[in-house]
């Protein structure tokens, strides 16, 4: 693939790198890889994510594509012209991926810590090994420097590892209480105090860091024994469905990670106020995710 000012990732570097010529010439070589591995990639790993238009949504295991038959489009900040376009999904449609994550999650919370941990370092692995096409995505919605997406990707990679060794750490910890801590009991018994987990999680990233902020809840949650329902933004939102697939070739069981699209305006209210969930995790203003 050569550079041209047909290639948007070139278009870019050339408008915003403007520091050195060098610097130019490295970052568009980087590109131009990053654009032929990212092509090969939607017919090899990530193929089943993609339906040649839209790209599907996550839910109880499987690729998905909404019975609305609409989808959201997003614009690229450089060409001002549709990049990508993801499912809109209905209100319908996310109840049944969070009362299936509320099922799922249950068994999740059974299965041994050191487990959870071993999945999540796969993930690690796996997100460095395919970042190219994750790079190209974070290029393309939201504008942010080649240099910056590859360092967004591999710090993502880094805080899964992160959170499975820390977690296995605290959460394998307990405290003792002595029993005349509370009323009405005398210093005969010990109490054990331990963590548990809360449930369904509902994380919603920001646009700005769509890989990196997601993974910083997606991965506490899930060493945890939460089932995680993500919402992505919609600038970003075909980044952060790369990355969530590379959970799903890690190896994690059905329902203990989805990832749903659409406008905040549609199904942000019934996402936050749904009974299945027990804890919501965003970076931004309500305000702002509402207009999305």
């Amino acid at each position: 693939m050569g550079r041209n000012s047909e290639n948007p990732l070139w278009t870019y570097v050339h408008r915003y790198d403007v520091r050195t010529s060098s610097t130019r010439n490295e970052l568009a070589d980087y590109l131009d890889i990053c654009c032929y591995t990212a092509n090969r990639n939607i017919s090899g790993v990530f193929a089943e994510i993609f339906d040649g238009e839209v790209y599907k949504y996550y839910s109880e295991g499987e690729w998905k594509i909404s019975l609305s038959e609409k989808s959201v489009e997003i614009i690229n900040p450089t060409t001002r012209k549709t990049q990508y376009k993801v499912q809109a999904c209905t209100q319908e449609e996310v109840n049944k991926v969070l009362e299936s994550a509320k099922i799922a999650q249950k068994n999740w919370a059974k299965i041994p810590l050191w487990k959870r941990a071993e999945l999540l370092h796969k993930v690690d692995v796996i997100l460095k090994e395919n970042n190219h096409p994750i790079v190209e995505c974070l290029v393309k919605e939201v504008a942010k420097p080649a240099k910056d997406a590859v360092t967004e990707v591999v710090r993502s990679g880094d805080l899964v590892s992160y959170c499975a060794e820390e977690g296995v750490r605290v959460l394998a910890e307990g405290s003792f209480l002595t029993s005349d801590s509370f009323p009405g009991n005398e210093r005969s018994k010990f109490c054990m105090v331990s963590k548990i987990p809360l449930g369904v999680v509902l994380a919603i990233p920001p646009f700005n860091y769509p890989v990196n902020l997601a993974v910083s809840k997606i991965a506490p949650a899930l060493i945890a024994g939460n089932a995680l329902v993500l919402k992505p933004p919609t600038r970003g939102a075909v980044a952060a469905l790369h990355m969530v697939h590379c959970f799903h070739m890690a190896g994690f069981p059905k329902g203990f990670i989805s990832c749903i699209t659409g406008k905040g305006s549609e199904i942000g209210d019934f996402l936050t106020m749904h009974p299945a969930v027990r804890d919501v995790i965003a970076n931004e203003l309500w305000d702002d995710y509402n207009r999305r």
